[in-house]
């Protein structure tokens, strides 16, 4: 689109009007600066956005020497190139599944006859997440046939890649061509995007991921099969995204190998994001509003959060770019073209449903309702029909799923509509106390506003800076009026309909990257466009010394050396547990309670979530301790650990609450009973159990347990 002049370009008033919005532009950019990270308080004092800047080239603060620079600090964690050849096989492994999602993808815009009418740079991210759609269906229906397996996987992702990449139209443009002025954007974000890919490769620390993002595909994998756990409530969302993860562990064959080849593949979705935003910026403005909208995207420290981290965000964000892309499409096509570009839309919205419920707000019921509006306009019934055929294709099986699994299709949500076995009222209650809306206030509108502005950790001063302008662009007001009105659609619907996690708002990020894009193409005067240029390296300059620190994703040791973090991150996330999984011999199997985060463990374990029934409650109760000791070694089980600190965390004030049936007396009582052994002190809250003898009898595991752990276990609480 062919760009038109804007206010400053026509000369009345123009240095007034930049010295206004360069004074407003200071004004936020200073308070963005100044303002401490919330989220970083727990280290002790305040830290804001201006120190790290100030921090991230040496002697800007005398004394700090280059190696202590934040600089200095990226390229020694970039150092050790010698450890890079060991990250090949989750390359190549993340390859092969890119690639067929790539090739799957394109078959399914082929069969729409849709390939020809895109150019490569809407046509290769499309096909890319189109494909990874597929292949999250794929992997849940031959996993709950057990038809998953090492080679079965790579022969099957091998044959994607070759019937659908040979059906690529890869010499149709959409792309310019390379010249030092249009390869400068792809240098400023190429720091972001190599952080995001070898993140992504590190093994993961996030609560939530070794809980269930990476737990629940380590057990499909174990188990040879996709199946219900029953004692990970999680697992029964849907998995869309996890089911990436899965692929990787059954590509390599291992499945902490598998996990990061799994999350590289998830970390490609930040640059499709970007150039779905980039094709939506410039169908509706210039080159230009696209470079920017991709830079402002991709240089989001959430962005580079969620992809570094196994998170189903990135994923999500990319559907609602596309949506927004394939939405404007459909809205703009004719009649024949028009119901296929809807079912793409149905698919997409579809696709981010598979990665969270939240989505059903914030993608499906919106997009639905525009198609509604399309099909009255048009006075035609094949737009709906279209993407709701396209929605049902993604979410049935997911649906179905848990309608077999547990007779409630959105299982655990709507228990008092469909019920479900394995959940009960108290299960609900708790459930829904955590996860329900929160009191409605207007302190806690305004301080949610703030932190979606700017004030989260990882949010960028550059969309505020940039958006309001969108508005005032000649040629794409009425576009810009459209995005505005779905960014505060799903800001109200997190704000009223969620507990507000910080996360689920990220969606609003995709439409406000194409806004920004909008809003820097305002106006092309001279002025405008020095200070552009001062605003966009001032803020990225700062989100970069952001993410070049630990406070983004986690321990950034870049290149290290994988076999030294495979034994380094677990004694990092809990010493007393990984020294436990160190040293107890391979034929143990542990019953944890109380601790969740298991992931990294290699011994078997039995274990549940905290809003799962207790699986030593379950086991105790109405039973004398000869039943006990029989339930559990009928299960294999050979020991129990207890940690203390965690259930405190849950039973402190404002928490998810555990249940009153575990407590010191009576694991007491069992241990009178011979049960339970004494326990060993491993910890400064964390106590192992061992398993007494009993009728089922014999030498076993059990008698061999224990072995290299003194009976306080002093060694190790250091």
């Amino acid at each position: 689109m062919e760009h038109r002049a804007g206010p400053l370009s026509q000369g009345a008033g123009a240095a007034g009007v930049l010295l206004i919005l360069a004074a407003l532009e200071a004004a936020w950019l200073g308070w963005f600066l100044v303002e401490p990270l919330p989220n970083v308080a727990h280290i002790g004092g305040r830290i804001a956005r201006w120190m790290l800047l100030a921090k991230a080239l040496p002697q800007v603060v005398p004394g700090v020497r280059f190696e202590q620079s934040y600089l200095g600090q990226a390229v020694g964690n970039l150092g050790h190139v010698e450890n890079l050849p060991q990250r090949l096989p989750i390359v190549l492994g993340a390859a092969l599944i890119a690639a067929s999602a790539l090739g799957l993808g394109s078959l399914v815009l082929r069969a729409l006859g849709l390939h020809r009418l895109l150019d490569r740079a809407e046509r290769i991210p499309l096909a890319f997440g189109l494909g990874a759609i597929g292949l999250g269906l794929m992997a849940l229906v031959a996993g709950r046939a057990g038809l998953l397996g090492p080679w079965p996987t790579r022969v099957g992702l091998g044959s994607f890649v070759v019937l659908g990449v040979s059906t690529l139209d890869l010499r149709r443009g959409g792309l310019p061509r390379m010249s030092p002025a249009r390869l400068a954007p792809f240098l400023v974000v190429a720091p972001f995007v190599l952080v995001m890919a070898l993140g992504a490769m590190l093994p993961a620390t996030d609560f939530d991921a070794i809980e269930y993002h990476l737990q629940g595909p380590k057990e499909y994998f174990q188990a040879g099969r996709v199946m219900f756990l029953p004692h990970n409530v999680y697992t029964s969302m849907p998995f869309g995204v996890e089911m990436l993860h899965l692929l990787g562990m059954e590509v390599l064959g291992d499945w902490w190998w598998g996990a990061p080849a799994g999350q590289l593949v998830v970390a490609a979705f930040a640059p499709a994001s970007a150039a779905l935003v980039a094709v939506t910026a410039r169908r509706w403005a210039s080159p230009r509003a696209a470079w920017v909208a991709a830079a402002v995207y991709l240089t989001t420290p959430w962005v580079v959060r969620v992809s570094a981290l196994p998170y189903v965000e990135g994923p999500l964000c990319f559907y609602h770019a596309a949506l927004v892309w394939a939405s404007a499409r459909a809205w703009s096509a004719g009649p024949d073209l028009g119901p296929r570009l809807w079912a793409v839309v149905g698919l997409l919205a579809g696709g981010a449903m598979s990665c969270k419920y939240p989505a059903l707000i914030s993608a499906v019921i919106p997009f639905g309702v525009l198609a509604l509006v399309a099909a009255l306009r048009d006075r035609s019934a094949k737009v709906p029909r279209a993407f709701a055929a396209g929605a049902a294709v993604v979410m049935t099986p997911w649906l179905a799923k848990n309608a077999l699994d547990t007779g409630n299709p959105v299982y655990p949500l709507a228990y008092n509509v469909f019920g479900g076995r394995y959940w009960d009222a108290e299960l609900d209650a708790k459930w829904s106390k955590a996860h329900g809306p929160r009191p409605v206030s207007m302190p806690a509108l305004v301080a949610s506003a703030l932190d979606v502005a700017g004030r989260s950790d990882w949010q960028s001063p550059l969309y505020v800076a940039l958006t309001p302008l969108a508005l005032f662009r000649p040629g794409s007001r009425r576009a810009a009026g459209a995005l505005w009105a779905f960014a505060a659609y799903i800001f109200v619907t997190w704000w009223l309909l969620t507990h507000r996690l910080d996360r689920f708002w990220l969606p609003i990020l995709p439409p406000l990257a194409v806004l920004a894009g909008l809003g820097a193409d305002w106006t092309r005067s001279r002025g405008w466009s020095i200070f552009l240029g001062a605003v966009l390296i001032l803020s990225i300059a700062a989100n970069l010394a952001f993410v070049s620190t630990e406070l983004v994703a986690g321990p950034n040791a870049w290149t290290a050396d994988l076999g030294d973090l495979r034994d380094r991150v677990p004694a990092l996330l809990n010493r007393p547990l990984a020294r436990l999984d160190a040293e107890l011999p391979p034929d143990a199997k542990i019953l944890l309670v109380g601790q969740a985060a298991v992931f990294h463990l290699r011994h078997p374990i039995v274990y549940n979530t905290v809003f799962n029934h207790e699986t030593l409650e379950t086991l105790a109760r109405d039973r004398s301790p000869g039943q006990l000791r029989r339930a559990l070694r009928q299960r294999g089980v050979t020991h129990v650990y207890v940690d203390w600190s965690e259930i405190d965390r849950y039973r402190s004030p404002g928490n998810y609450g555990f249940t009153a049936f575990v407590t010191p007396g009576r694991l007491a009582e069992w241990v009178g009973s011979g049960v339970l052994e004494p326990p060993i002190r491993i910890g400064p809250r964390q106590e192992l159990y061992r398993v007494g003898p009993g009728p089922l009898g014999g030498p076993g595991a059990e008698d061999r347990a224990g072995e290299g752990f003194g009976r306080e276990g002093e060694a190790w609480t250091r």
